[in-house]
């Protein structure tokens, strides 16, 4: 065969072109059509992850349900219904979310198989499960423990109704003090279900020929009710009231309460009053600045009553504002019978003689009736001083209120104490400011007649006493009050009761300090207007917060049992945090045992894995079969952890029981496991058994299906 001469042709090359240089332009930012792209994505990715456990988890309490209750059993009939039930709602589950692409098998497939291989090896199971459920069980128990305790604590500190109670206590000024004015416009706030006073004085109890200082509360029914004080024998008193029915003590720059519209001239009801040392005040012959002046008058030396009535306004008053129907403003006068004095110049200057027009020496002539200088007595022809009645301002720092004529007053600014009082008292100001005593002044009061006269007294009063518990209810006892100044406007010192005898009729437990309590409208009519404290009560626990910021920000101070259960909550939060890493120390063992088991599950099944390779299962559902296995794993051991743990914190209760019934003080369940944890415990455990379970799955989908099969 003749082979023909291959013909080679040249081409002349090609004449290359100069390169020239572009001028880089800016890339463009990335389109926004990839980023919702790769978002999608991640959402595609989560919301398969979310799916795929919920059928485990579902599949899982399914086997589990109908291992513990098995149809064949008469015992199991009455759960037949439920298992019933939860079948069908397990099938919708499954209808949603497992919706399996063509020429694929469902998640629900594998599922079971996955089930199949553990029962396979059901002593590698068992163990691996095991040791999971340990370490679940280790976090389950110290974490109980420490919600038992905090929870045991906050139970003895506090009740659930004082999580939202405040006390209110007055401001630093005087100006802040707690009064009738306060306590309504702490009933009004917003948020605010009830405002509760309290007056606290000290008491001198006598009973048998004893005498002892206690602490006396005045309180309402209401109040010894939301304070949870409960009588260990008899009962509390049944008083409601808080307002004096027999009209308010007041004070020189407070207004007194009338029923209807203001009118001039209306009577407020009798007062005791002083004039301040050193002051002069107009006495005029009707309650308006225009009306005569009939003279002057001073401080006679001791307390005198009068009448309240409203009057014309005038400059210096200070009292809330007061109008009439017709719009005009009104003001506080007081009507009494007054000694007078009138305004003249009573000193006159002698000139001896006189230099070169001036003077070279003087004397004073003074009468001898004169008074500062410019006040005489106004005497009538028989040369006995006028008194008269009239009416005066009540300016404040002028008038000194004494005391409510209606407080059945025994006695006023009484030198010398009582022999009840056990001798002299320090050298104080006399209450009306007219003279320095050696003693201190006191107002005596009577209680207000027709009071219930009932008290309730703790443990602590009658061991003091010498009474027997059982058979305190029902005796007498003594009682004299003493109220300082702090609790009555003006400038009263000191106001102390008659002695009252008062009844028995409960006994509270406590046994430190000897507390009396008794009904607070009794304290009340003694003529104080001021109160030790103020009880509100929110609506609920959640605006208490807010509530006390309100209050605060008027310038008085709070304090709630509240605040002592936050710093439990917060020591207790620093407790089960440390519990809780002790538990994951113990989680993270039993994790990297679980791990050693699946790694060496998938060199056991090299060559089943091989196999479902050349049937035609993909990578995928290879990784998703082992991941199956690792959270059906984790979700056993969560559920069996969260019941050995629990039955060992109950457990441990119950032995701590025992000892504290023995011994007086009842039940103490110190395991609590709210159910927020369990939920958190179980998410905990199917997050482990993911973690465990990638790496082997990962693996595993890397296995060649021919040397899989060439495998052994």
């Amino acid at each position: 065969m003749k082979l023909m001469p291959r013909k080679f042709t040249t081409t002349p090359p090609k004449q290359e072109k100069p390169v020239v240089a572009k001028a880089e332009t800016p890339r463009s930012p990335q389109k926004p059509g990839k980023i919702f792209s790769g978002i999608g994505n991640l959402f595609h990715i989560l919301w398969t992850g979310l799916t795929f456990t919920l059928l485990v988890v579902g599949y899982s309490l399914k086997m589990m349900l109908h291992t513990v209750f098995p149809a064949g059993k008469f015992w199991a009939k009455p759960f037949k219904l439920p298992l019933r039930a939860y079948d069908a709602f397990y099938e919708r589950i499954v209808a949603v979310f497992d919706r399996a692409k063509a020429q694929t098998a469902s998640r629900s497939y594998f599922i079971e198989l996955s089930f199949q291989n553990m029962k396979a090896k059901r002593t590698r199971t068992l163990v691996t499960v095991c040791g999971m459920a340990i370490s679940i069980a280790f976090i389950v128990f110290l974490i109980s423990v420490g919600y038992g305790l905090q929870n045991l604590v906050t139970t003895r500190v506090a009740r659930l109704e004082e999580l939202q109670q405040a006390e209110v206590m007055p401001g630093l000024s005087d100006e802040l003090a707690l009064n009738d004015e306060v306590l309504s416009r702490l009933k009004n706030m917003t948020q605010v279900k009830s405002a509760i006073p309290l007056i606290s004085v000290v008491g001198r109890i006598s009973y048998q020929d004893s005498i002892s200082d206690i602490a006396v509360y005045g309180t309402t029914t209401e109040y010894l009710k939301t304070s949870a004080i409960q009588p260990i024998y008899g009962t509390v008193f049944e008083s409601h009231e808080v307002y004096a029915t027999g009209g308010t003590t007041q004070t020189p720059n407070t207004t007194p309460e009338t029923n209807g519209t203001p009118k001039y001239g209306q009577e407020l009801g009798k007062v005791n009053f002083s004039i301040a040392e050193g002051s002069w005040l107009r006495v005029r012959n009707g309650s308006s600045t225009s009306n005569n002046v009939l003279g002057f008058t001073r401080d006679g030396g001791s307390a005198q009553s009068g009448t309240q009535i409203y009057g014309d306004y005038y400059s210096g008053y200070e009292g809330k504002e007061i109008l009439d129907e017709d719009g005009e403003q009104l003001a506080v006068w007081i009507k009494s019978s007054f000694l007078l004095w009138q305004n003249v110049a009573c000193t006159t200057q002698e000139v001896a003689a006189t230099e070169g027009g001036e003077n070279i020496a003087s004397s004073l002539k003074v009468d001898p009736d004169c008074e500062d200088g410019q006040y005489i007595p106004l005497r009538d022809p028989a040369g006995t001083q006028v008194e008269r009645e009239g009416y005066i301002a009540k300016l404040p720092q002028q008038i000194i209120e004494d005391g409510n004529a209606s407080s059945n007053v025994l006695g006023v600014s009484t030198l010398i104490a009582q022999a009840g009082d056990g001798g002299s008292l320090p050298v104080v100001n006399d209450a009306s400011g007219s003279a320095l005593v050696t003693q201190q002044s006191k107002t005596v009061v009577e209680v207000a007649p027709g009071s219930i006269r009932e008290a309730v007294v703790n443990k602590a009063v009658l061991t003091l006493l010498g009474i027997p518990e059982d058979q305190a209810v029902g005796q007498s006892i003594t009682m004299t009050f003493v109220a300082v100044g702090d609790l009555v406007e003006g400038e009263v010192q000191r106001i102390e009761s008659a002695q009252t005898t008062y009844k028995i009729v409960g006994v509270t437990p406590e046994e430190d300090t000897p507390v009396v309590y008794v009904p607070f409208i009794e304290l009340r009519s003694l003529g104080i207007n001021r109160f030790s404290q103020i009880k509100v009560i929110a609506d609920n626990p959640r605006v208490l917060p807010e509530v006390r910021t309100n209050i605060e920000s008027m310038g008085y101070g709070t304090v709630s049992v509240a605040d002592t259960v936050a710093q439990i909550d917060s020591l207790f939060s620093t407790f089960r945090l440390l519990l809780g890493v002790i538990g994951l120390v113990a989680l993270s063992v039993a994790a990297l045992g679980m791990f050693n088991t699946l790694t060496v599950s998938l060199l056991e099944r090299t060559r089943e894995v091989g196999l479902l390779k050349a049937m035609g299962m993909k990578s995928g559902e290879v990784r998703e079969l082992f991941l199956t296995e690792s959270m059906i794993m984790g979700f056993y051991g969560g559920i069996l952890g969260l019941l050995i743990g629990f039955g060992a914190g109950k457990l441990l209760s119950l032995i701590l029981s025992s000892v504290a019934v023995a011994k007086g003080v009842g039940f103490i369940d110190i395991s609590v496991v709210p159910l927020s944890f369990v939920l958190v415990v179980v998410v905990l455990a199917i997050i482990v058994g993911i973690l465990t379970g990638y790496f082997p799955a990962r693996r595993a989908t890397k296995i060649s299906a021919l040397n899989a099969l060439r495998y052994e």
